[in-house]
């Protein structure tokens, strides 16, 4: 890895952890749904020029971007709006481990113990986090709440993973056109349908802040992230570049924690080291075994 290499990698790790406080940040202030298509209306626009019809792929294209593109982001926003910043971090890391499991029983994956042992740990691991007592005055009772629908959104990018595995037609950017223009017709209907306040919420917001969350969204997490990723794939061993969730997790808990007053307690000290070393195994042992890591899957709220 070249020094450019590790600094593009770092300094994605940095945008996605970052974004799990602005995500936390944007929630507080907007509904989260149509925070979500707010965003994703944003990169659509933006990506459009990359949109491409090939019709022996689009099945799975518009299905993948459903899970990938708003369901996801459904669940996730309302999730971290319920928890708070770090417990949702690690309850993201569920991805991993459910793609794991819908290869296995969809595309014929072989499981070894150590990976059915690394998903026990990571799945035992957030139980613990989400059925202790990590209230504060925000959040209250419903961080197990929140953490259940933010390990929702993990699954729904798993199955969206599984999913688009059958596209062979499409490159990562003009997949990424399609889950933005997926995900902004589904979250608007769900927030209208959903949600309200929606309008009352902008006009009584910091328009300027409001507007760098969702830039910082959009353009860091989504476009700068995504794109990056895939640069970094496209030329370094998926051993050296998967692994990076991880290191992300744990700028989201250390930015919680610091910078928004996350509870960190015992619990979720034993539970995040269960997730992060059980995802970690899954990690090492599907690179070990040649497994397509999911590209799209991006560790942030």
């Amino acid at each position: 890895m070249s020094v450019r290499e590790l600094g593009l990698l770092a300094l994605i790790c940095l945008v996605w952890g970052f974004h799990f406080i602005v995500v936390k940040t944007a929630v507080g202030i907007i509904p989260p749904i149509f925070y979500a298509a707010v965003r994703l209306f944003l990169v659509a626009l933006i990506m459009s020029p990359f949109l491409r019809w090939r019709s022996k792929d689009m099945v799975f294209v518009l299905t993948g971007g459903l899970c990938l593109g708003a369901l996801n982001y459904a669940f996730m926003f309302t999730g971290v709006k319920l928890a708070t910043a770090s417990t949702a971090a690690i309850a993201m890391e569920l991805t991993v481990p459910f793609a794991t499991i819908l290869a296995m029983l969809f595309l014929g994956d072989k499981p070894g113990w150590r990976r059915i042992l690394g998903i026990t740990l990571a799945f035992l691991g957030v139980a613990i986090i989400a059925l202790g007592d990590n209230s504060n005055g925000e959040v209250g009772a419903h961080v197990g709440l929140g953490i259940g629908l933010v390990a929702a959104g993990a699954f729904s990018e798993a199955v969206g993973a599984v999913i688009v595995k059958r596209t062979t037609s499409f490159k990562p950017h003009e997949l990424l056109a399609w889950f933005s223009v997926v995900g902004t017709v589904g979250l608007t209907v769900m927030t209208i349908l959903f949600e309200d306040g929606q309008i009352e919420a902008i006009k009584s917001a910091d328009k300027l802040l409001v507007a760098g969350l969702i830039l910082y969204s959009a353009l860091g997490a989504s476009i700068f992230g995504h794109t990056t990723y895939y640069w970094l794939l496209q030329r370094l061993p998926i051993s050296l570049v998967a692994p990076s969730v991880l290191f992300t997790t744990l700028l989201a808990i250390i930015f919680g924690v610091v910078l928004l007053g996350d509870p960190f307690g015992p619990r979720m000290m034993i539970g995040g080291l269960m997730t992060l070393a059980g995802v970690g195994v899954v990690l090492l042992r599907n690179v070990k075994k040649q497994a397509k890591n999911d590209a799209f899957v991006e560790p942030q709220g």
